[in-house]
């Protein structure tokens, strides 16, 4: 036919169906090709235009297990790098009756990933800080600080931040009053002489009192007597 032959080119039909399960489709893309190079309206080929859809099945849809998503939910972050996520349900569908049931059923297929990142829009330079450092005191009011950086979105220093939002880098922290610890073998100690002298040994409760002043007293001597 000479140089201004023309022939339809089609690719190959698609490897997967269109539907998991059931009926479907596959598809193939056609072409009018002249010299095996020029790409030329598809009315201008002679003949019948090929077929670039058809049908498949995939199986019966009774009792599979299938992956469902919901949508992605909201950006964590405001501006920068976030995170979004989504759920992921394992279905058994049923000839179009659909139950939720266990993702174990689910196992054997490849499951859609519930999280990604998001990113709203760049944030600019913005303040950054550090966790506290612990308390200069246990009581009585001590401080703790932290360090403050003004950054950019690479994480580069920069003095462009509002200095009338910089972050407190030292504030006040355990302003209880201190309170004196209490020595209980002490305590114990002044007790027993009182106890003994008013004849309460008679009692169970103090009794113990003095059982522990004549256990101190027996080691207060032996370690007179080493000395």
């Amino acid at each position: 036919m000479g140089a201004c032959a023309r022939s339809w080119f089609t690719s190959l039909w698609s490897q997967w169906c269109s539907a998991s399960c059931g009926r479907g489709n596959r598809t193939r893309t056609a072409v009018c090709l002249m010299d095996h190079v020029s790409d030329l309206p598809l009315d201008k080929c002679e003949g019948e235009r090929p077929q670039e859809m058809t049908s498949c099945d995939s199986g019966p849809c009774q009792n599979r297990p299938e992956w469902y998503t919901g949508p992605w939910g909201q950006c964590s972050a405001e501006c920068g790098n976030g995170t979004q996520t989504r759920s992921v349900v394992c279905i058994l569908n049923n000839h179009g009756h659909m139950e939720v049931v266990n993702q174990v059923k689910c196992s054997s297929l490849p499951q859609p990933i519930t999280a990604q990142t998001c990113r709203l829009k760049p944030c600019g330079v913005q303040w950054y800080v550090t966790e506290w450092s612990a308390c200069s005191r246990s009581c009585d009011g001590g401080y703790r600080v932290r360090e403050v950086r003004c950054l950019t979105d690479n994480i580069a220093p920069s003095h462009q931040c509002d200095p009338t939002m910089t972050p407190e880098s030292r504030e006040e922290c355990n302003n209880q009053p201190c309170v004196a610890e209490i020595n209980d073998q002490m305590t114990l100690y002044h007790n027993c002489v009182v106890v003994v002298q008013a004849r309460l040994c008679i009692y169970p409760y103090y009794r113990s009192y003095n059982l522990w002043y004549s256990v101190f007293l027996v080691t207060e001597n032996v370690q007179l007597s080493d000395a």
